[in-house]
Protein backbone atom coordinates (compact mmCIF):
# COMPACT_ATOMS: atom_id res chain seq x y z
CA UNK A 1 0.00 0.00 0.00
CA UNK A 2 1.18 3.62 -0.71
CA UNK A 3 2.45 6.01 1.67
CA UNK A 4 3.27 3.40 4.22
CA UNK A 5 4.33 6.61 6.48
CA UNK A 6 7.47 5.99 8.80
CA UNK A 7 7.50 2.70 9.70
CA UNK A 8 7.36 1.20 6.50
CA UNK A 9 9.84 -1.08 5.30
CA UNK A 10 11.89 -0.89 2.05
CA UNK A 11 14.58 -2.67 0.46
CA UNK A 12 16.02 -5.96 0.27
CA UNK A 13 16.24 -8.36 3.39
CA UNK A 14 19.67 -8.44 5.25
CA UNK A 15 22.40 -9.90 4.12
CA UNK A 16 24.22 -9.43 7.23
CA UNK A 17 23.33 -9.77 11.00
CA UNK A 18 20.01 -11.96 12.06
CA UNK A 19 17.07 -10.28 10.62
CA UNK A 20 14.80 -10.48 13.34
CA UNK A 21 17.16 -8.08 14.94
CA UNK A 22 17.32 -5.55 11.63
CA UNK A 23 15.42 -2.74 12.59
CA UNK A 24 14.99 1.11 11.65
CA UNK A 25 16.15 3.78 14.66
CA UNK A 26 13.29 6.74 14.75
CA UNK A 27 13.33 9.53 16.81
CA UNK A 28 10.85 12.02 17.07
CA UNK A 29 12.17 15.60 15.85
CA UNK A 30 10.78 19.14 17.08
CA UNK A 31 8.76 19.46 14.55
CA UNK A 32 6.63 16.21 15.81
CA UNK A 33 8.12 13.90 12.35
CA UNK A 34 10.06 11.07 12.99
CA UNK A 35 13.25 11.26 11.79
CA UNK A 36 14.64 8.27 10.42
CA UNK A 37 17.87 7.58 11.92
CA UNK A 38 19.40 4.76 10.17
CA UNK A 39 19.14 1.29 9.69
CA UNK A 40 21.03 -1.38 11.99
CA UNK A 41 20.94 -4.41 14.31
CA UNK A 42 19.84 -4.15 17.82
CA UNK A 43 21.18 -5.97 20.65
CA UNK A 44 20.08 -6.17 24.68
CA UNK A 45 23.67 -5.71 26.59
CA UNK A 46 25.52 -4.83 29.11
CA UNK A 47 26.39 -0.89 28.58
CA UNK A 48 29.45 -0.04 30.85
CA UNK A 49 29.09 3.86 30.06
CA UNK A 50 25.78 3.77 31.03
CA UNK A 51 26.34 0.94 34.30
CA UNK A 52 22.90 -0.78 32.92
CA UNK A 53 21.54 -3.12 30.79
CA UNK A 54 20.28 -1.66 27.29
CA UNK A 55 19.63 -1.56 24.12
CA UNK A 56 22.31 -0.73 21.27
CA UNK A 57 21.78 -0.82 18.10
CA UNK A 58 25.28 -1.26 15.23
CA UNK A 59 24.75 0.64 12.20
CA UNK A 60 24.15 -1.47 8.95
CA UNK A 61 27.63 -2.13 7.32
CA UNK A 62 29.26 -0.31 9.80
CA UNK A 63 28.89 -2.34 13.27
CA UNK A 64 31.17 -0.40 14.81
CA UNK A 65 28.67 2.50 14.76
CA UNK A 66 26.37 3.30 17.23
CA UNK A 67 23.06 4.73 16.22
CA UNK A 68 21.34 4.43 19.62
CA UNK A 69 22.45 3.21 23.02
CA UNK A 70 19.92 3.30 25.34
CA UNK A 71 19.68 1.69 28.95
CA UNK A 72 16.67 -0.42 29.96
CA UNK A 73 14.58 1.71 32.32
CA UNK A 74 12.67 0.54 35.37
CA UNK A 75 10.03 2.94 34.31
CA UNK A 76 7.36 1.34 32.48
CA UNK A 77 8.19 3.99 29.74
CA UNK A 78 8.42 0.70 26.37
CA UNK A 79 5.49 0.14 24.71
CA UNK A 80 4.65 -2.09 22.02
CA UNK A 81 2.89 -0.73 18.75
CA UNK A 82 1.52 -3.32 16.52
CA UNK A 83 3.74 -6.47 15.36
CA UNK A 84 6.67 -4.87 15.14
CA UNK A 85 7.15 -1.29 16.47
CA UNK A 86 8.57 -0.98 20.22
CA UNK A 87 8.35 2.75 21.08
CA UNK A 88 9.15 4.74 24.45
CA UNK A 89 10.44 8.17 25.51
CA UNK A 90 13.83 8.84 27.72
CA UNK A 91 12.85 9.74 30.46
CA UNK A 92 16.19 11.17 31.35
CA UNK A 93 16.65 13.34 27.89
CA UNK A 94 12.56 13.76 27.04
CA UNK A 95 13.62 12.29 23.61
CA UNK A 96 10.74 9.91 21.73
CA UNK A 97 12.14 7.23 20.50
CA UNK A 98 11.10 4.44 18.17
CA UNK A 99 12.54 1.06 16.75
CA UNK A 100 11.10 0.03 13.69
CA UNK A 101 11.64 -4.07 13.35
CA UNK A 102 12.12 -5.60 9.96
CA UNK A 103 10.50 -8.91 11.73
CA UNK A 104 7.75 -9.21 14.02
CA UNK A 105 9.59 -12.23 15.69
CA UNK A 106 12.47 -10.02 16.58
CA UNK A 107 10.42 -7.21 18.14
CA UNK A 108 8.44 -10.10 19.93
CA UNK A 109 12.09 -11.21 21.36
CA UNK A 110 13.38 -7.96 22.40
CA UNK A 111 10.22 -6.55 23.53
CA UNK A 112 10.15 -10.22 25.89
CA UNK A 113 13.90 -9.14 27.19
CA UNK A 114 13.14 -5.61 28.06
CA UNK A 115 9.57 -6.94 29.47
CA UNK A 116 12.72 -9.40 31.82
CA UNK A 117 14.58 -6.75 32.74
CA UNK A 118 11.85 -4.73 34.23
CA UNK A 119 10.63 -7.88 36.37
CA UNK A 120 7.27 -7.35 34.52
CA UNK A 121 5.21 -9.77 31.93
CA UNK A 122 5.60 -9.12 28.15
CA UNK A 123 1.56 -9.61 27.94
CA UNK A 124 0.56 -6.78 30.26
CA UNK A 125 -0.79 -4.35 28.71
CA UNK A 126 -1.76 -2.42 32.02
CA UNK A 127 -1.00 -3.03 35.77
CA UNK A 128 -4.63 -3.91 36.40
CA UNK A 129 -4.65 -7.03 33.90
CA UNK A 130 -3.25 -9.44 36.72
CA UNK A 131 -5.34 -9.17 39.15
CA UNK A 132 -6.34 -12.32 39.44
CA UNK A 133 -3.37 -14.11 39.52
CA UNK A 134 -3.28 -17.30 40.54
CA UNK A 135 0.35 -17.20 42.61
Amino acid sequence: RAGGGPWHWRGSMASEGDPNRRVKVYMLGEDGHWDDRGTGYVQVEMIQALDSLGLRVSAEGTPDKTLLETKIFEEEVFQRQGDTIITWTNPESRDDVALSFQEAAGAQEVWEMVCQVQGRSPHENSGDEYEQDPG
